[in-house]
């Protein structure tokens, strides 16, 4: 397929990690995924602020960045049209452990069942559905082993 025939979407989300050595993911029941919150970059706005607001949308989560972790693309076709997407992946941490979360899911979202799961990191080193996020998964953990040795 040609360069100009391919839509470009850019998205922002992040691993969330609590004191108690918790990953915060999705579980998406109508796909059976379990996937790190993220969503799309609005006009105007930049990826971090993105990644905070989405996370807070889709977790009810008050969360801050720690340090950026990098960026994946990969391609996929839906209704006939091909599309390229890059997603902005940052290290994030819960503004106040203790907070109860009120999700603000959009319909779609809702109708897609999704929950709060918090894993163990051997948990989310099996059970999350995409190698992509498997990987920002293991640099984030690199990255925290560097705040502490």
């Amino acid at each position: 397929m040609l360069e100009e025939n391919i839509i470009h979407k850019k998205s922002a989300g992040g691993i969330v990690c609590c004191s108690k050595g918790k990953i915060l993911t999705l579980n998406v029941t109508k796909y059976g995924e379990i996937v790190f919150p993220k969503g799309t970059i609005e006009p105007g706005e930049s990826p971090e602020d993105a990644a905070v607001r989405e996370v807070l949308e889709e977790t009810g989560y008050h969360v801050k960045v720690r340090a950026p972790l990098g960026e994946v693309s990969y391609e996929f076709d839906d209704d006939g049209k091909r599309y390229r997407k890059t997603v902005y992946y940052y290290l994030l941490k819960l503004v106040d452990e203790n907070e109860t979360p009120e999700p603000n899911r959009e319909e779609h979202e809702n109708d897609e069942g999704i929950e709060n799961l918090w894993l163990s990191i051997e948990d989310a080193r099996k059970r999350l559905t995409h190698e992509d996020s498997r990987q920002k998964l293991e640099d984030a953990i690199t990255l925290l082993r560097s705040f502490y040795y």
